[in-house]
């Protein structure tokens, strides 16, 4: 396996304690097909984690075996030192973990306000916090506020990912898994929203971030993972891995 600069996928611990996401080793089937095969990964509190790697290769299935939507059958998955493997989602949202999926799942006759209120529900935070987190989530897609009684399924692209994103945050106190979110979006659009899940990380969230468009992710990223055929084959500082273009052709050009 090729490393560039940065910490290796189980290094990035510290003397404040465990990283916030562990992924260590994991084994993850589809039925009988073996589609992770060691995976390993850590997402720090204020960073943001870009998860790369041709079609194919293993990164949906990395966040939704992290998620607990995919069977596990060895390894650890850990937040905040606290293991989770085998926990169905519901339960794994309960650590602060939100998902955005790359089919934004709008919940069809849902207004954007219930599928906030259903987000806070499922958060299983105390009504006060649920209605601070519902608030949080406007203060960062303010353009929704016009829109928090229109049905969710009938917003643009653009908006339903904005909605997609806020209900994981709502639930995410901690960390956000997200999957090819400027999927379908047009240029400028997909720019604000790679800045705004920037600026989610800066706040100190972590951010897992799948994504197809490589040169975007590497812009926000501050280190990256290449999956290929369910193993880690490159990791390294987003810095440097910018500086040295001739990897994406190895891992990422088909």
């Amino acid at each position: 396996m090729s490393t560039a600069q940065g910490a290796g996928p189980a290094e990035r611990q510290d003397a404040a304690g465990p990283a916030l996401l562990q992924v260590e080793e994991v084994q993850a089937y589809y039925g009988l097909a073996h589609v992770l095969q060691g995976v390993s990964l850590t997402v720090q509190p204020g960073e943001l984690v870009a998860l790369l790697g041709r079609n194919g290769a293993g990164k949906t299935t990395t966040v939704k075996s992290i998620m607990g939507l995919v069977t596990v059958r060895g390894g650890h998955i850990r937040c905040e030192g606290r293991d989770f493997v085998g926990l169905p989602a519901e339960s794994v949202a309960q650590f602060g973990v939100g998902y955005v999926p790359e089919d934004r799942r709008m919940f069809p006759g849902l207004t954007v306000r219930e599928n906030f209120r259903l987000a806070g529900l499922g958060s299983r935070l105390p009504k006060a916090e649920q209605q601070a987190a519902i608030g949080r989530a406007l203060q960062v897609f303010p353009q929704l506020e016009a829109h928090l009684d229109r049905d969710a399924s009938r917003l643009s692209g653009g908006q339903q990912q904005m909605v997609a994103v806020g209900r994981a945050l709502i639930c995410g106190r901690k960390l956000l898994l997200v999957d090819e979110v400027t999927q379908g979006l047009a240029p400028n659009i997909a720019a604000d929203m790679g800045a705004t899940l920037r600026r989610i990380a800066d706040e100190g969230h972590g951010v897992l971030l799948v994504e197809q468009n490589s040169q975007m992710a590497l812009e926000l990223a501050d280190r990256v993972y290449v999956l290929d055929q369910g193993v880690v084959v490159h990791r390294g500082d987003a810095v440097a891995l910018r500086r040295d273009p001739g990897w994406m052709e190895r891992y990422l050009q088909l």
